[in-house]
């Protein structure tokens, strides 16, 4: 968990919102236009929770989204500097070098296109909020490690998430088609290649003579759940090993899939997986831990918007 501060945004929102809205938080005033820019550097992710929404009521959503980060951004940086953190010159001046490697480099930063950062005092500053964040991050984050008997209760009561992927391993031939007219003919003559299989012809020799993918004999390897299209997954995970498989259609043509193994899902033992769950649990409990913290930071603000119209 970081938080970025809010120079590092997005371009300028190309739409501009009918309120105009800044605010102050504290002594500290964020102007309208910081706002918008938020919210534009936030609107995909908003969309994409929100399909079928008009553009506009997704615009309003992440507008509001960005003044609530911007209030925790703003806090948080009004609070580290009353801590005072010791700053390393070096972390400094590495991080300033990662910014402008990361924002088109030295030839790019001297052409001073950023809105915000136009020289090297701008990145300086910004580059010690940052330090400043994560430090009171890493104070007001500050929790006890998970212990084991934790983890393991977490993994008894959710089984389905440590079990491995089942796998299957098969090899199919395919008659390609595209018009349904293809499609119709390739039907009929995967039909006709089935009973040839069925009463003891070689599946590998047919392939090699019949298939449109014929790549490696038609061997498709190992996979799991999901690396198929649907209709050619649902054929060959229903099917038992050395079991050939009905025709299937699929966007690509018509298949029999011939499956010659399986791997089902195991139970991970908890000796595997408990560094795993202990790391996540604890960072869980951070994120809480540090949520309480900023809560506090916001009930004892004076957070007024101010009207520019």
């Amino acid at each position: 968990m970081r938080f970025n501060s809010w120079l590092f945004l997005a371009p300028l929102m190309t739409g501009v919102l009918e309120e105009e809205m800044s605010i102050r938080i504290n002594q500290s005033l964020v102007p309208e236009f910081i706002i918008q820019r938020q919210a534009e550097s936030l609107m995909e992710n908003v969309a994409k929770g929100m399909p079928g929404k008009p553009k506009e009521v997704v615009r309003l959503a992440a507008y509001d989204l960005a003044k609530e980060r911007i209030i925790d951004q703003t806090l948080m940086a009004q609070e580290s500097k009353k801590r005072k953190y010791e700053i390393d010159p070096e972390e400094v001046k590495k991080g300033m070098r990662k910014w402008i490697r990361e924002n088109g480099g030295k030839k790019i930063f001297a052409k001073k296109t950023h809105p915000l950062i136009k020289n090297q005092n701008d990145l300086r500053e910004e580059i010690i909020s940052q330090i400043q964040f994560n430090r009171l991050l890493e104070d007001e984050s500050s929790c006890p490690m998970i212990t084991e008997d934790e983890a393991r209760s977490y993994y008894e009561s959710r089984p389905d998430q440590f079990r491995s992927e089942e796998t299957v391993t098969a090899s199919h031939l395919l008659k390609k088609a595209s018009s349904e007219e293809e499609f119709d003919e390739a039907e009929k003559k995967v039909e006709i290649i089935r009973k040839k299989i069925l009463k003891g012809e070689d599946f590998k020799t047919l392939v090699r003579v019949e298939s449109d993918d014929s790549v490696q004999d038609g061997n498709l390897g190992t996979f799991g759940r999901g690396k198929m299209v649907p209709a050619f997954e649902k054929a060959a995970f229903q099917l038992e090993v050395g079991e050939l498989s009905q025709p299937v259609r699929t966007p690509f043509g018509w298949h029999l899939i011939l499956l010659k193994d399986r791997t089902e899902g195991q139970l991970i033992p908890f000796e595997e997986m408990k560094n795993k769950i202990q790391n996540y649990l604890t960072e869980r409990k951070k994120d809480k831990v540090f949520e309480e913290f900023l809560d506090g930071l916001r009930n004892d603000a004076e957070i007024v918007e101010i009207d520019e119209k």
